[in-house]
């Protein structure tokens, strides 16, 4: 019976959890100054053919775009809608406690974070927060990845290019 109650409890926080990261995304999506960008399944499904014409900031997204079930990008220039996603890129470790910080990268004009949520040995969100002078931006890859996926696509960022 204690075993019962106690999986339960698992499930319940973990749901709770997951909704709380959920609700993060949907203000920033809910937010007049900061324009979003959602790109389902099925326009990703595309991309295979175009996947040698695709380049995002120099990392080479071919072997991966297949994992990808969606991307979600937020942006803003304006100042409100900026202290927004930083507000709440901020949340998702110290609040959602499902996200993790893989790597930060930083120098005079901005900073990089890239937070990860997994779930057993994959993980099933990539989030990639920008904080520029003059814009903000949050990009989140939803999809099945796996270490060796973020390993190869950290090889082509910039500190890390060999």
């Amino acid at each position: 019976m204690k075993t019962k109650k106690g999986l339960v409890t698992v499930i319940v926080l973990l749901n709770i959890a997951s909704a709380s990261a959920q609700g993060l995304f949907d203000k920033l999506g809910d937010s007049k100054h900061i324009t979003t960008v959602n790109i389902s399944k099925a326009l990703l499904n595309m991309f295979p053919a175009m996947a040698d014409q695709v380049n995002v900031t120099g990392v080479d997204i071919k072997g991966i775009v297949s994992k990808f079930e969606q991307i979600d990008i937020y942006t803003s220039k304006n100042k409100e809608g900026s202290r927004l996603i930083r507000t709440e890129a901020q949340k998702l470790q110290s609040q959602s406690k499902s996200y993790e910080i893989l790597m930060r990268i930083k120098d005079e004009v901005e900073e990089v974070i890239f937070y990860a949520e997994k779930e057993k040995d994959r993980f099933k969100s990539l989030v990639m927060f920008v904080d520029g002078k003059d814009e903000c931006t949050l990009i989140r890859l939803l999809g099945s990845f796996t270490t060796e996926d973020i390993q190869n696509i950290t090889k082509k960022i910039e500190p890390f290019a060999q």
